[in-house]
């Protein structure tokens, strides 16, 4: 019986590990380090209202018209 010929297996290269990123500057791990204190801050906040609703005044602005 004729049986085909299998064709040899590839070998594929390996790639080089990526180094991961270090941060050479001071100022850009303080940036960091406050926005995830920001976010971390935001997070831990909650609406705390009662049977009446929210019972502070909004902390907005009211938009003027031009001119006023």
């Amino acid at each position: 019986m004729c049986s085909p010929k299998t064709p040899a297996p590839v070998v594929a290269p390996v790639a080089e590990p990526i180094a991961a990123p270090t941060y050479a500057d001071a100022s850009v791990q303080k940036a960091g380090d406050n926005t995830r204190q920001q976010q971390a801050a935001a997070a831990s906040q909650n609406v705390k209202s009662s049977a009446l609703g929210v019972t502070d005044e909004a902390t907005t602005k009211k938009k003027n018209l031009l001119g006023e």
